[in-house]
């Protein structure tokens, strides 16, 4: 008998569970204990690489690291959501354990809780032979997830919560659309800001002196494809900022234009060809309706230009929709150019795991 998987099938919470590399002890264990079915909605290993990426959305920058144990216990979050789980909880562990081949640094585990009122993660590095650090592992995960759902005292997990304000909540439930927001913005630059670079001030300062009046950088927690931001990862991103951000769960442009009716969005011409490529929407006759309800809110763009494909582009090379062309005003590249990306950033900062 297993007192901590009766501990959590005595308690309320409903959840789906996401393991990669290691843990299928616990759901061993889980399984095994009559009251199962009151608990566990669902659990998911995705053990190929491929199969992760499909998960979180993307590939990850590393895949056995913090912000992946957290975008894999949003997404067990969300997929509870979706069969009415009350509460509701979602839990991720990205393992690297011992194999036959030679490892690039130690032995290792994230693992994060998400609930609809909090974010937890915590870390552990595991020592010795496989079997050594796959019981180990269990044990450890068994310790967080309690902790996290306030199931277990004391706390030995040594967690890092984050408790989210009503208006994150607001977003992540869905019961609301946009957050932080001034009233009417009308320079709106969007984007993940993972990081925010200094190309992004300079658009938004190069915005506000052709438009004159104030900007606000947009942040939504939705990205199509992709689990939603966790309340870590909103703490992190926002904190980039001094003011002049609004905090969104809005995916598309279409869904910015009608929540800000009138807006200006500042926009790199790679962000203006996805929304005039008709792939995205299913086909061409989609597109054109989808920018026509962009149009009908008032939404124009001031488009800077960027390297697509390792060539610079600007509006003028872009193959859009006339409708969409004509709401464009183009920023000259001697006006503005600049070369960094996001994803360039953090594949530089992004430090490799220890020597073992």
């Amino acid at each position: 008998m297993s007192e901590r998987a009766r501990l959590l099938h005595d308690s309320p919470w409903q959840g789906v569970v996401n393991l990669t590399g290691g843990g299928a002890g616990l759901l061993s264990e889980l399984l095994a204990e009559a009251g199962a079915s009151r608990t566990l909605i669902e659990a998911r290993i995705p053990y190929a690489q491929a199969s992760l990426d499909a998960l979180i959305g993307g590939h990850p920058d590393q895949a056995c690291s913090a912000p992946t144990g957290r975008a894999l216990a949003m997404a067990a979050f969300q997929r509870a959501q979706c069969f009415g789980a009350r509460p509701a909880f979602g839990f991720g562990v990205t393992a690297s354990l011992a194999t036959e081949r030679p490892k690039r640094g130690p032995c290792r585990a994230h693992l994060a809780v998400q609930t609809l009122d909090r974010t937890t993660q915590t870390k552990v590095e595991l020592q010795g032979e496989r079997a050594d650090q796959e019981a180990a592992l269990v044990d450890f995960a068994w310790q967080a997830l309690l902790e996290s759902l306030a199931l277990s005292d004391p706390p030995r997990a040594c967690l890092e919560q984050v408790a989210a304000p009503d208006e994150w909540q607001a977003l992540v439930a869905g019961d609301r659309r946009s957050a932080l927001a001034p009233q009417n913005p009308a320079l709106i630059l969007c984007g993940s800001f993972n990081p925010l670079h200094d190309g992004h001030r300079r658009m938004m300062a190069v915005a506000e002196a052709r438009l004159g009046q104030a900007g606000t950088f947009e942040l939504s927690v939705e990205n199509p494809d992709k689990p939603l931001l966790d309340y870590i990862e909103i703490q992190q991103r926002l904190a980039q900022f001094q003011g002049k951000v609004c905090l969104t769960r809005l995916p598309a442009f279409r869904d910015k234009a009608m929540e800000f009716p009138g807006a200006t969005f500042a926009v790199g011409i790679d962000t203006l060809l996805r929304i005039a490529d008709a792939r995205y929407y299913g086909g061409e006759a989609q597109r054109d309706a989808a920018v026509a309800d962009l149009l009908d809110a008032g939404a124009s763009f001031l488009v800077f230009g960027r390297l697509v494909d390792g060539a610079f582009q600007g509006l003028s090379d872009a193959p859009l929709p006339q409708a969409l062309r004509r709401a464009c005003t183009e920023v000259p590249e001697a006006e503005f150019r600049a070369d960094v990306s996001s994803t360039e950033l953090r594949r530089r900062t992004t430090p490799d795991p220890p020597a073992a």
